[in-house]
C-alpha cells in the first residue's frame, strides 16, 4: 500500500468524504488507490467526486486537483458553492486547482495527460478527480490503445506518484460492459436513482473493494447540501436518545408532530378533529413505539392527555417504559391511559392501564370513547389518541372493525380530538384507513436506513435521524433530493 505524507504523518487511508461510507470501507480508500465512480447522468457522480476532493483538502490537509472535461471552472465553482463547498477559498490557499480541459481529439490525449501529470507534480497533489474519464475513452478509436493508455498513465499517477485518484465513468447500469479503467480500479462504486411510490430514491452500490471487507454493500444517499450517505440501523443509524425530546409548541388549533421538520414538510400539524394514519412497511425493524413516543411525549409535556391502544406486539407496560425517560412520572400517571387486554394482563393492574375484555369490539370501544370524553371534560382540551388497528384486527377481525369505524371517525371529528392510527400493510383494514386519513405517512426501511414518506400529502423520502445537544434530543428529517 502506498502511503501519503501529509502534515508530518503517514496516512494509510483517504476519507471518502462520508463518515458512513468510511465506516463501511474500513476508514476510507487506501492512499494511492484508484477509485471508479460509475452511473448514469444525474446520479450525483460529480458531487461525490467534488465532496471527496473538498474533504481531502479541507479536513485532511491534502493538496487536490480536479480535472473536468465536461464543466467549466466558473460553473463548477458556482454549483459547488450552492452546496456549501467553497472551492474558491481552497484555490486561494494554493492547495487546490481546477483544471478545465478543452474538447478532446485523439491526437491531444497524450498531451492532456502530460498536463495533468505536470499539475500533480507542481502542487504536490495527493488526491485527484477526473470528470469524466469516459470523455477520454470515447475519442480513442481502438480499445487496445485505450487499455494501453489507461495502464500506462493511471499506473504512473496512482502507483508511482502515490496520488489517490477518482475517475468518473458514464454508465447506465452496473452490469454494462466494463471500461479498461474499471479493470485497473481498486474500488468501483456505482450510483443510481429510481423511485419509491413516486418519490426519488438514490442508492450507491460498492461493486469492488480490493483488500477491504465490505459488510454493507448498498447504501441510500441524498444530494441535499452535498453528498450524504444515510447510516443503516445496524450501524447505529437511530440510537436511543440520551436526553429528553425538545418540546415543539402546538398552535392554537393544531398539535405538533413533535418533529419540526415534519411539521414543515407536511405543511400542517395535527389539526383538531383530524384522523391520521402511520403505516409500517413489512420489512421495517424499528419498534413502533420508538417513533410515536416522540409525538406522544410532546403532547404530554405540554399538558395534553393521551390514550394509547398499542400496535400489535406491544403491552401497556412496554409503552409506559418507552415514555418514562421523556415525561415526568406525575404527568404520565395523571394524563395517560394505555389499553391492555384482560387475557394478557398480569394480576396487579397499574392505574394507567385500561383493560379490554377482548370479546366485543363495540363494548370495548365504548370504554375507550368514554375515557377520551372524561379526559376532555377534565382538561377542557382535545385528547390525542393512538390506536393500533393491527391489534384490533387480530383480536376482533375486519368485519367488526368496519361496524365501528364510521362512529370512531365521527367521534374524533365532532369533538375536535386528534387521532393517530397505526397499521402494518398486511392489515385488511389498511385501504379503508388510508382513504379516511387526513394525513397518511408510511415508514420504510431502505438499504437498512429508516425513512418516512408522506402519501397524503405527497413528500420526498425523509431519512430519520436523532440529534442531541445541550438542550435535548430531537428527530431530524433529511429528504432525498
Amino acid at each position: 500500500m502506498v502511503a501519503v505524507f501529509v502534515w508530518g504523518i503517514i496516512m494509510s487511508r483517504i476519507s471518502t468524504g462520508s463518515d458512513v461510507l468510511d465506516s463501511v470501507l474500513d476508514g476510507g480508500f487506501p492512499a494511492g488507490s484508484l477509485v471508479a465512480v460509475t452511473g448514469p447522468p444525474g446520479t450525483g457522480k460529480t458531487i461525490f467526486a467534488a465532496n471527496w476532493i473538498y474533504n481531502g483538502v479541507e479536513r485532511l490537509g491534502c493538496n487536490g486537483l480536479y480535472v473536468s472535461f465536461v464543466e467549466g471552472r466558473k460553473s463548477f465553482l458556482e454549483n459547488m458553492r450552492g452546496l456549501g463547498l467553497d472551492f474558491e477559498r481552497l484555490e486561494r490557499s494554493g492547495r487546490f486547482r481546477f483544471l478545465e480541459m478543452a474538447t478532446l481529439k485523439e491526437a491531444g490525449v497524450p498531451a492532456v495527460f502530460e498536463q495533468i501529470l505536470g499539475e500533480i507534480a507542481d502542487i504536490g497533489a495527493s488526491v485527484l478527480a477526473i470528470d469524466s474519464f469516459s470523455a477520454i475513452s470515447q475519442v480513442i478509436e481502438k480499445p487496445y490503445d485505450a487499455r494501453i493508455l489507461v495502464h500506462t498513465v493511471l499506473s504512473k499517477i496512482v502507483r508511482e506518484m502515490g496520488c489517490t485518484t477518482m475517475i468518473i465513468v458514464e454508465k447506465m447500469t452496473a452490469e454494462e460492459n466494463y471500461e479498461p479503467a474499471e479493470f485497473l480500479s481498486d474500488f468501483i462504486i456505482h450510483l443510481n436513482k429510481t423511485e419509491v411510490n413516486g418519490a426519488l430514491l438514490r442508492c450507491l452500490k460498492i461493486l469492488k473493494a480490493r483488500g477491504t471487507e465490505v459488510l454493507w454493500s448498498k447504501l441510500a444517499f441524498t444530494l441535499k447540501g452535498g453528498f450524504k450517505v444515510f447510516r443503516p440501523l445496524i450501524m447505529g443509524g437511530l440510537p436511543e436518545p440520551t436526553k429528553k425530546f425538545k418540546i415543539v409548541m402546538h398552535g392554537k388549533d393544531y398539535y405538533s408532530f413533535g418533529i419540526r421538520d415534519l411539521d414543515k414538510v407536511v405543511g400542517v400539524m395535527f389539526r383538531r378533529g383530524c384522523y391520521n394514519l402511520l403505516e409500517f412497511e413489512r420489512d421495517v425493524t424499528l419498534a413502533p413505539e420508538r417513533l410515536f413516543r416522540v409525538t406522544v411525549s410532546n403532547v404530554l409535556n405540554q399538558g395534553g392527555s393521551v390514550i394509547i391502544l398499542p400496535p400489535q406486539g406491544l403491552s401497556a407496560s412496554t409503552v409506559w417504559r418507552a415514555l418514562e425517560p421523556f415525561v415526568h412520572e406525575d404527568v404520565l400517571k395523571r394524563n395517560l391511559k394505555i389499553v391492555d387486554f384482560k387475557a394478557a394482563a398480569v394480576e396487579a393492574v397499574e392505574p394507567y392501564v385500561m383493560l379490554f375484555e377482548g370479546k366485543s369490539l363495540r363494548e370495548d370501544m365504548m370504554c375507550f370513547w368514554n375515557a377520551v370524553s372524561e379526559f376532555r371534560r377534565q382538561r377542557g382540551r382535545p385528547v390525542f389518541s393512538v390506536v393500533g388497528f393491527d391489534t384490533l384486527e387480530y383480536i376482533y377481525g375486519k368485519d367488526e372493525i368496519l361496524k365501528i369505524l364510521g362512529e370512531d371517525l365521527a367521534k374524533t371529528r365532532n369533538f375536535g380530538d386528534v387521532r393517530l392510527n397505526i397499521i402494518r400493510p398486511e392489515c385488511a383494514i389498511a385501504s379503508h384507513l388510508s382513504s379516511l386519513a387526513d394525513i397518511h405517512l408510511t415508514l420504510r426501511e431502505i438499504c437498512g436506513a429508516i425513512f418516512l414518506q408522506g402519501i397524503k400529502p405527497k413528500t420526498p423520502l425523509l431519512n430519520i435521524e436523532l440529534h442531541t445537544d445541550e438542550e435535548g434530543s430531537e428527530i431530524k428529517l433529511t429528504p432525498i433530493l
